[in-house]
């Protein structure tokens, strides 16, 4: 498998759709769900296609109509962990999935690589020599769909693992073969594929790593933590082995990767550098599609965007105070300074969709002088960090607001950390005194003490005045 992350999709067969029993005579098959792939010639040089003779296992779950999310039974769904093999252009089953044709909607979930144990929970083993096809079959993947009765529905994969680049760097490594081996490691996932955890148990063994070009290896391992005083690896060159630990805790989350660069040193592998963890899942486009790219290039001087597509769960209700300015296009014409206070606020994240990465927004001023709500609007990320898009509709000073929000954070125990508020006024209402910012200006602000705490949302009835005069809205006087 050379994972395809991107446009997958899987259509129903037509009721004229012809196939050939084992018999080798022609005949019909009624709704029977397939799976195509929309990427170029798969490749294993990229971890982001499939293969052909890959398979996958696919659930089905009817939808009840109600705002349900399509929880996967432990058994009796509408398909249970159906098997799909990849041809080289789509995925097909002997045994596929056939729908009912009365507009009834279901949810899919898919997981590679196939294994007769999935489930709603199951355990998954990472191989324990990832050289050739057993990396690819170490890489778990799962991918969900909302609820659809569409003959043609997107199906997008995301790494539910942790993956280890080991980089050799100098040019004074001894010659001969070279095998690097990452010990004790945590070998065993647990997978809720309804709650999107993957989880290490306390199983634990030896995996040698797969080549990664030149000078390089990769591993495929569950989310753990390494420590530093641990034996993490042995490098075999030629005859000579050669002890490996690492300089810092080394933590694998789930959906990203950890790299580590070794250099030789005194006759020993020494670990110069263990790299900040970047996001091993595929980049969601959606902010780069939607948002024009002159407004991308300003917001992007003030605002870190998170493009992953494994965002966490910020569903809750959160209180932003204090709530400093960090930016004003309009500043000294009614625009505030930076570091200058405006009233906090409370935002509340709920509806969150695990499937299309959507959730729905509202904000209140502490003040209780202005209001905006989004619904639908998308968000994006990996780990902890993440970025939601809302094109909001409100009112402050009771003058209608219509903005395209931006907020980035990382969510936290205590609630969201680093919080960034960036927004454009696309339109407001009637405004004779100028009480509210122009159409058009761009404003940034964030949580000025770092950490925008859990809280309730309260009623209008007990909202309290903030110490800031001014509400993000407003022009200055």
């Amino acid at each position: 498998m050379s994972l395809l992350l991107g446009g997958m999709a899987f259509s129903s067969c037509t009721k004229s759709e012809v196939t050939e029993n084992e018999s080798g005579t022609s005949e019909e098959i009624s709704n029977v769900v397939s799976f195509q792939a929309q990427l170029n010639a798969p490749s294993r040089a990229t971890d982001t296609k499939f293969d052909a003779y890959d398979q996958i296992g696919v659930f089905a779950v009817a939808s009840s109509g109600s705002n349900d999310k399509g929880v996967i039974a432990n058994r009796g769904n509408y398909a249970d962990n159906v098997k799909y093999t990849y041809d080289g252009t789509k995925f097909t089953s002997s045994n596929g999935i056939e729908i009912e044709e009365d507009g009834q909607e279901y949810f899919y979930h898919a997981v590679y690589p196939y294994t007769s144990a999935a489930s709603s929970t199951f355990n998954f083993r990472v191989q324990d020599d990832q050289r050739g096809d057993n990396y690819t079959l170490s890489d778990l993947c799962t991918a969900h769909t909302a609820a659809t009765s569409s003959t043609l529905v997107q199906l997008n994969f995301s790494h539910r693992l942790s993956k280890v680049i080991v980089n050799l760097i100098g040019n004074n490594w001894p010659a001969g073969d070279r095998l690097l081996t990452i010990k004790n490691a945590k070998v065993n996932a647990t997978a809720n594929l309804n709650n999107l955890t993957f989880t290490s148990t306390s199983t634990q063994g030896d995996v040698i790593c797969t080549d990664n070009g030149t000078n390089s290896f990769k591993v495929i391992l569950p989310p753990q933590t390494i420590l530093k005083d641990d034996l993490f690896a042995t490098l075999q060159i030629g005859n000579t082995e050669y002890s490996v630990s690492l300089n810092n805790n080394l933590e694998l989350r789930s959906g990203v990767q950890a790299e580590i660069t070794l250099s030789y040193n005194d006759n020993k592998a020494v670990v110069e550098f263990v790299g900040d963890i970047n996001p091993w899942d595929e980049v969601d486009n959606r902010f780069n599609d939607v948002v024009p790219a002159d407004i991308r290039e300003k917001l992007e001087k003030y605002i870190t965007i998170y493009n992953g597509v494994n965002p966490p769960n910020v569903e809750g209700v959160y209180l932003v105070d204090p709530f400093v300015t960090v930016y004003c296009e309009d500043e000294g014409v009614g625009g505030y300074e930076p570091g200058e206070l405006v009233s906090s606020i409370y935002i509340r994240l709920n509806n969150q969709n695990s499937a299309n990465n959507t959730i729905d927004f509202e904000r209140s001023s502490v003040s209780g002088s202005s209001y905006s709500k989004g619904e639908g609007a998308f968000i994006s990320g990996s780990g902890n960090n993440f970025t939601a898009f809302f094109n909001t509709v409100g009112e402050s000073l009771d003058i209608y607001t219509k903005t395209a929000l931006v907020i980035s954070g990382t969510k936290s125990t205590s609630g969201i950390q680093n919080l960034q508020y960036a927004f454009i006024m696309v339109e407001k209402g009637n405004d004779p005194n100028n009480e509210l910012m122009k159409e058009g200006v761009f404003r940034v602000f964030k949580d000025q003490d770092g950490l925008s705490i859990n809280t309730s949302w309260p009623s209008r009835s007990i909202f309290t005045p903030s110490n800031a005069i001014y509400d993000i809205f407003s022009t200055k006087k």
